[in-house]
């Protein structure tokens, strides 16, 4: 018997195949068109909804120590800083122009000081080279590159000189306690006490540490003790928004007694009246 012809693919399978490779490609094409549609619908939208740019400081204009606190946390952020060390330089500050008068030092130069010693102290080194980069470059912002040359090695010597004057002005004394060691607590605290389905007790909070941030941008900060002021901003966020607690009656005990017994309500509105008073030395400096 002879050999059966080997058996040949039909035309018509290859066509439809042929066809659906087609609408598969096509398909895929469309979805990816698609998705290059809504991400820049949804970049334009974000476009739209983006707050503008404040203007950038011009520090070499503005002299008062209020600035320069500013200037510290700038430079702080843009180095890497941890908050809690950008906090202690601005602590450190104060600390150094209470002993002293204002106009007797440049108050950058003791500015980029501070930021080198709370690192030094928060364990959180940074290289000299970087801190002189940033904040030379922050308080001229066109210039060019820093060479190493004559105005660098005067920036550095005055670093590093500035920096042993304030260890010897504060005594040697870098210890503070911060408001934010017991911030927390106290929010977590108080949250289920101020809970909100609408989300308005995170607001709240959010509010009462921004005026924390605040806080350190006045010397007043020294004056009070750091539970007193945690208490006192999370007391000033709440008058703000106005949300009412069901579980604590004012008129009884009001609700900052159950966490700090030695905090009394005249204390407590002098805190709060050195916040705010903070947001009017933003005013007469500009």
């Amino acid at each position: 018997m002879g050999k059966k012809p080997p058996k040949m693919k039909s035309i018509t399978k290859s066509k439809t195949k042929a066809h659906k490779q087609k609408v598969k490609s096509h398909k895929k094409s469309k979805n990816i068109s698609k998705q290059k549609y809504r991400t820049k619908q949804r970049s334009e939208s974000q476009d739209k909804l983006k707050k503008p740019e404040a203007p950038l400081t011009d520090y070499l204009t503005h002299k008062s120590n209020y600035i320069a606190v500013r200037f510290i946390f700038e430079c702080g952020i843009k180095l890497g800083l941890k908050h809690i060390t950008i906090c202690s330089a601005a602590v450190y500050f104060h600390k150094f122009y209470k002993h002293v008068d204002e106009t007797s030092y440049d108050n950058y130069s003791i500015a980029s000081a501070t930021l080198y010693l709370a690192s030094k102290v928060q364990d959180e080194t940074i290289r000299l080279r970087d801190l002189i980069n940033v904040c030379y470059h922050t308080l001229h912002r066109d210039a060019a590159p820093l060479r190493l040359a004559e105005d660098y090695w005067n920036f550095r010597d005055s670093i590093v000189h500035a920096e042993m004057l304030i260890m010897r002005i504060v005594q040697f004394d870098t210890t503070f306690d911060h408001p934010h060691n017991y911030f927390l607590h106290y929010v977590q605290t108080l949250r289920p006490v101020f809970y909100s389905k609408h989300g308005k007790d995170i607001i709240v909070f959010k509010k009462a540490y921004d005026f924390l941030h605040d806080f350190y941008h006045s010397s007043d900060i020294l004056q009070f003790k750091a539970q007193h002021i945690a208490i006192a901003c999370i007391e000033l966020a709440i008058k703000v928004y106005g949300i009412p607690s069901q579980i604590i009656d004012y008129e009884i005990k009001p609700w900052h007694q159950a966490l700090v017994e030695d905090l009394d309500k005249d204390t407590l509105w002098n805190v709060m009246a050195a916040i705010m008073d903070t947001y009017d030395l933003e005013l007469t400096t500009n």
